[in-house]
């Protein structure tokens, strides 16, 4: 622990320790795993050679940003909705087979899973197990083939990764996990290859983010990883520096203007507390005064940090008041940054029902049926809560000159349908036709609502008759006297 004394007049011993905050930024502080700024231009520049990099860190940003994994999950669970099966034909045989299918295999926990993939990777490999079930493979298993066949890309699978007999869980277990694996990834094991290429009928592999000519995907993340390393960066700064500097400062104030100590004075409390660390107990004199300085170790502020999750979710093209309700104040400014997220939604599930309907072919020729009749699949345009949207279009109509076009039409109403049918009641007067019926008690129009009044002599009735059935007082020869 080193000491620093506060310089009197007189004389003065003042140690002092090396500076954290000039020092902190000569340092590399990637400690917690984010890439460098060589390492980000280099991913920037070549993603395709840095795909391993890529994938790793968006998983790494996904389990330690919260902001990222509320992203992520809000692709996935708005994604993942609305899907339509249009069976071309009306063959209830056909309907009950994918019926079957879909839970066998639980078609809504797959497209999910799917969505993440390409959410969080840029990448999804997935491999038809005959009906059985469909597995998805990490995708630094995944190598991507130069070739494309019947229009579909091919792939490999790296065998020389996959330890599938280094675990011994017995003779039995061992080898149903051995019949687990697809048989291409089992033969070139056998065989010693480094590369299973996997079946072109049963595997499927999608890309986002990335020309036709490039062999993998990137992530809807990676835009934001300097962001999120400038996050990183200003954390451990902050920790770097609290770690350094609180309890580490120890002042002692010895006399004052009318005593004044000497050197050797100061040289005793310099050595009193040298080398002490942990709670202390000392007893001193009335003029000398110890006390503990905590440094402000907030260095940037949740302001810097606020604005850096607002940079973020820009990069991401999903407001703050979608994620959570912050800022700008209401509901509007979510909805306006709504159309965005939609956008990168759609670019990310749009190869998914060519997937879907290719299993649910090859699941009805397993049945004897006519491939033909699987059903079409699509997915229903994303929409908030009816409520909140009819609500925000109603405020925006009433306070922002909303049009009454976008207004209608944003109530899935037919505007020209809606238009000509109003054109056609002005001209026709229909107000007065259509005059709103007058309900019982609402009086005739005169001002005078709610019950008739009644007379003096009709009230005096009617409490009269309220009271015959309360006991009466007063009474002779009663118990009620």
């Amino acid at each position: 622990m080193d000491i620093v004394h506060e310089s009197v007049p007189i004389v003065g011993a003042v140690k002092s320790n090396t500076s954290s905050y000039s020092t902190h930024f000569t340092k590399n502080f990637n400690v917690d795993g984010s890439p460098s700024s060589t390492d980000l231009e280099s991913i920037f520049n070549n993603p395709q050679d840095n795909i391993d990099d890529i994938v790793a860190y968006s998983k790494y940003c996904y389990r330690k940003h919260g902001i990222i994994m509320r992203v992520i999950n809000i692709i996935r669970d708005f994604g993942s909705t609305g899907l339509v099966l249009d069976y071309p034909m009306k063959d209830k045989g056909v309907r009950k087979i994918i019926e079957n299918f879909n839970k066998r295999i639980d078609m809504e926990q797959l497209v999910k899973d799917i969505i993440f993939e390409l959410a969080l990777t840029g990448n999804v490999s997935c491999y038809d197990r005959d009906g059985a079930r469909v597995d998805i493979y990490p995708i630094d298993m995944i190598k991507v083939i130069p070739l494309i066949t019947n229009n579909k890309q091919r792939i490999a699978y790296k065998t020389d990764m996959s330890d599938i007999s280094m675990d011994d869980y017995g003779n039995d277990i061992n080898k149903a996990i051995e019949k687990a694996y697809p048989k291409e990834i089992l033969d070139a094991q056998k065989n010693g290859r480094e590369y299973a290429v996997l079946s072109e009928e049963n595997a499927y592999f999608v890309k986002i983010n990335a020309s036709q000519y490039e062999p993998y995907g990137v992530s809807v993340i990676l835009p934001a990883f300097e962001d999120l390393s400038h996050k990183s960066l200003l954390k451990e700064a902050e920790k770097a520096t609290a770690n350094d500097i609180i309890n580490k400062i120890l002042k002692v104030s010895i006399g004052d203007k009318e005593n004044k100590p000497g050197p050797n004075l100061i040289s005793e409390y310099n050595n009193l507390f040298a080398g002490q660390s942990g709670s202390l107990l000392a007893t001193v004199p009335y003029y000398v005064n110890i006390e503990w300085i905590e440094p402000e170790t907030d260095i940037f502020g949740q302001d810097k940090f606020v604005e850096i999750d607002t940079d973020i979710l820009n990069t991401l093209g999903v407001s703050l008041t979608l994620i959570r309700g912050e800022g700008g104040g209401n509901y509007a400014e979510g909805m306006l940054n709504f159309t965005g997220l939609v956008r990168t939604i759609e670019g990310i599930r749009h190869h998914i029902p060519c997937i879907i309907e290719d299993l649910y072919r090859k699941e009805l020729v397993r049945n004897g049926k006519n491939p033909d009749h699987a059903p079409l699949v699509k997915f229903d345009d994303l929409v908030i809560d009816k409520s909140t949207k009819t609500e925000l279009l109603l405020n925006l109509f009433q306070n922002a000159g909303l049009p009454y076009q976008a207004l209608y039409e944003g109530c899935d109403m037919n505007w020209d349908y809606i238009k000509l049918m109003r054109e056609d009641e002005n001209d026709n007067d229909m107000d007065e036709t259509f005059k709103v019926h007058t309900m019982p008690f609402q009086g005739a129009g005169d001002g005078q609502a709610g019950a008739p009044e009644k007379t003096d002599t009709e009230r005096k009735t009617d409490k009269t008759s309220s009271n015959n059935d309360a006991p009466r007082t007063g009474l002779k020869d009663t118990n009620r006297s």
